[in-house]
């Protein structure tokens, strides 16, 4: 068995501890241990042998990462203590985002995330601050797309999030990394040298890896038009520095000195130049990656013994999986090894199939060939992306056609180089770092006018079952030789996945997901053909919101482009903090609210108790408010009912014991299958006589995990469950979906936390 079978079971074996619920005993390791030492020596058994080893890594490794977990009794306490600034500090809307390391604390976790709202000063990396802070736990939204925040803190190793209420800058710090202050200072030089700007914050991030400076707006732009490989340090821009080195360095040896092989020479100078501007870059997956190939093909250079590219892609997988096991969950790992395996793949079928003489013809073939390989590595990385990212950019091979030659011939070296010249040059290095500013406003001109045409992002709905097996056909573009007619196939699995939508729900029924949007609410509505969206979770300081983090997500993931209707129960922002999102990204017919809402004008009207739409054998009608109802607050709340048949299920927003009692005089409930509990479970609402005649099957409260108001109330789940409920909280659950039909009643599909369970969710 060679190498690369060596490499998949091992990795195979490192992704199998990723999907279990919960890691294994710790007694376990007793049985594996000695298992592994007998499968390794058996030949046959060797593959599974393997599999176990890279299986025990990853379980070690993530056993020590929750181990940092943040103590549960030291959560939502204020805690004072001295950190050190280990990374470069974000600055967005009102807040800082910076990542600290504790100085003398053994019960705190090694790495901690933190905010810090309206500070007077910005931290610097290496700097150490004396901090009174607020933590909790890992814990992220979970619902059945969107980003994955408790993941992505697994995969960082943060063991604890919090904000800081108040810092005071040390002046006795200690020593810190010679390399992280090399780059600190760099990026201020750019700072004082280039304007504050998109482009700026481009040649931090391929010079030093400072990524912080690049906008959402920014990533946004490039995942449209799939250039953000360019925009930080990835296995080209190592490659770039390799071979500028080489260049340099072989034409200042032939001049100074001509004793041994001037080639040999030059390529070790290359790959410490490589080397040493990884470990500027903060050794990224991709740089490692890059760094650790071009150290092989030197060394089976230097020793004259070739090495098949394959075998030295399965060797650096290997040795960065083993090193640091976390790499693998980081999309730039997956991506990275994967398009190199296709450029390789496809460099091994032109071995076979041509033979060219000569530097001239060797070039020719090259250039030829630039477009057809764009079309390759897009057809091959596209099951890939669909799954990562629910979306393909099919403006990405025109638009890197148009940048790497940019990228490669003006930026990277003038970059890098204007890095480099510092101290008495410090002028004719700025010179050349202005030209590289002036490359990167060139491109992200483009950029922004490609990410504005029409249809630019064609977004995937999820892929499962048949699908994504389906869509994984268009890698036969990639395998296939240009002569089999099989390829073809490509172009439909491509087309079947741009086209694919998520099932909805049949005629007479009604599908109603209540996310995880923390302290608020957001519930979407479907039916086979329309789609409502009650409320839209918060916004927050920041500048972002559960609008745009969790809700369209969420549609984009259902193939819902359209929004037929969206009611805001009412203006507080945990209900419509959302909405300026969701209009921005959705195409949504009609907006109503319990209250008039801010900036919407005649885009909104109010709600008004009476028939409201009558959608594929679903009446959805509102209870309250009514004419003389006073349009503000909490009591300004759209009550929704949703009717399938007999069955009937009740949106209730944030109302309180006033419009409870109207609703109950008024005699407009009944028994209903399925309720929203009413302002999160306080105290102020469901008192009992509402509770009776309802008499939910389910209950469902939204709020969020340990939020500062405790809700839901113990006594109110309490009085919900004893007319019979089954009380869900999102906190607990994560989104919550039911469905209900005309003829079965209310079936419960989802809970997305328990069904999704992972070794990082608590």
């Amino acid at each position: 068995m060679g190498l690369l079978s060596y490499c998949a079971f091992f990795l195979s074996g490192a992704y199998a501890i990723l999907v279990l619920e919960r890691l294994p005993a710790d007694g376990w390791l007793l049985a594996i241990a000695p298992a592994i030492c007998v499968c390794l020596a058996v030949r046959s058994m060797r593959p599974v042998g393997v599999a176990l080893l890279g299986f025990t890594l990853m379980w070690l490794t993530s056993r020590d990462v929750l181990a940092q977990k943040l103590a549960i009794e030291l959560a939502g306490t204020d805690l004072t203590s001295s950190f050190r600034v280990i990374d470069f500090v974000a600055t967005k809307k009102h807040s800082l985002s910076l990542v600290v390391a504790p100085l003398g604390s053994d019960k705190l976790p090694r790495r901690i995330r933190l905010s810090w709202y309206d500070a007077d000063q910005i931290p610097k990396m290496g700097e150490c601050w004396q901090l009174t802070v607020r933590l909790r736990r890992p814990r992220g939204y979970s619902n059945p797309v969107g980003f994955d925040y408790e993941g992505w803190l697994f995969r960082e190793a943060i063991g604890a999030t919090g904000y800081i209420r108040e810092g005071r800058k040390l002046d006795q710090c200690g020593r810190f990394s010679r390399l992280a202050a090399i780059r600190s200072q760099f990026v201020e030089r750019l700072s004082l040298v280039l304007p504050d700007d998109a482009a700026t914050a481009v040649i931090m991030a391929v010079t030093v890896g400072a990524r912080h400076k690049i906008s959402d707006e920014q990533w946004q732009q490039y995942a449209i038009t799939g250039t953000s490989h360019l925009m930080a340090i990835s296995g080209l821009h190592i490659g770039l520095a390799a071979g500028g080195g080489f260049l340099l360095s072989w034409f200042l040896l032939a001049m100074f000195n001509r004793a041994g092989n001037l080639h040999d020479q030059a390529a070790i100078i290359a790959i410490l130049i490589a080397a040493l501007y990884a470990a500027l870059s903060g050794f990224a997956v991709p740089a490692r990656r890059a760094l650790l190939m071009l150290a092989l093909f030197l060394v089976a250079a230097l020793c004259r013994r070739p090495m098949a590219p394959m075998r030295i892609l399965a060797v650096c997988c290997i040795a960065i999986t083993i090193a640091d096991p976390l790499a693998i969950l980081r999309p730039g790992f997956q991506l990275s090894f994967a398009a190199v395996a296709i450029l390789f793949w496809i460099a091994a079928l032109h071995r076979a199939s041509t033979v060219e003489r000569g530097l001239g013809q060797r070039l020719h073939r090259a250039a030829s060939e630039l477009v057809p390989l764009q079309f390759v590595l897009f057809f091959g990385l596209l099951p890939l992306t669909a799954v990562l990212f629910g979306r393909v950019s099919w403006l990405a091979p025109g638009m890197n056609l148009l940048a790497l030659p940019v990228f490669n011939l003006i930026t990277i070296p003038s970059a890098l180089l204007g890095f480099l010249l510092d101290g008495p040059l410090a002028p004719l290095g700025d010179g050349l770092i202005h030209i590289a500013w002036l490359s990167v406003s060139f491109l992200l001109r483009l950029i922004a006018i490609a990410a504005d045409m029409p249809r630019a992002e064609l977004r995937i709905a999820e892929l499962s079952g048949i699908m994504l097996l389906t869509t994984s056909l268009t890698i036969l573009w990639v395998i296939l030789p240009a002569s089999w007619p099989g390829r073809k196939l490509a172009w439909l699995a491509a087309l079947g996945a741009f086209y694919h939508a998520a099932p909805r729900p049949p005629e007479g029924c009604v599908d109603m997901h209540t996310l995880d949007v923390g302290q608020g609410l957001a519930t979407i509505v479907v039916t086979n053909r329309h789609t409502m969206v009650f409320d839209t979770g918060p916004s927050f300081r920041s500048g972002s919101d559960t609008g745009r983090l969790v809700v369209v997500p969420f549609l984009r993931a259902k193939g819902i482009g359209v929004v037929d209707l969206v009611v805001i129960s009412h203006g507080d922002n945990d209900h419509a903090g959302g909405l300026t999102s969701l209009l921005a990204a959705t195409d949504v017919r009609t907006v109503i609210s319990g209250e008039p809402l801010a900036g919407l004008g005649q885009q909104q009207s109010l709600c008004l108790e009476g028939p409201l739409v009558d959608w594929d054998g679903v009446n959805i009608a509102l209870l309250h408010p009514g004419n003389e109802t006073i349009r503000a607050g909490n009591n300004a709340s759209c009550v929704i009912e949703i009717r399938t048949g007999a069955y009937v299920s009740l949106l209730t927003g944030d109302i309180e014991l006033p419009v409870e009692r109207q609703l109950l005089h008024d005699g407009k409930l009944a028994g209903v299958e399925l309720v929203v509990v009413p302002h999160h479970g306080s105290r102020t609402s469901s008192h009992a006589a509402f509770v009776s005649r309802l008499k939910p099957k389910t209950a469902v409260i939204s709020a969020g995990y340990g939020n500062r108001w405790g809700f839901p109330k113990d006594d109110v789940v309490r009085r919900w469950q004893a007319v019979g409920s089954d009380v869900v909280n999102t906190a607990t659950f994560g989104a919550i979906s039911y469905r209900m039909c005309v003829n079965s009643g209310l079936q419960q599909l989802e809970f997305h936390r328990r069904a999704h369970r992972r070794i990082w969710n608590d």
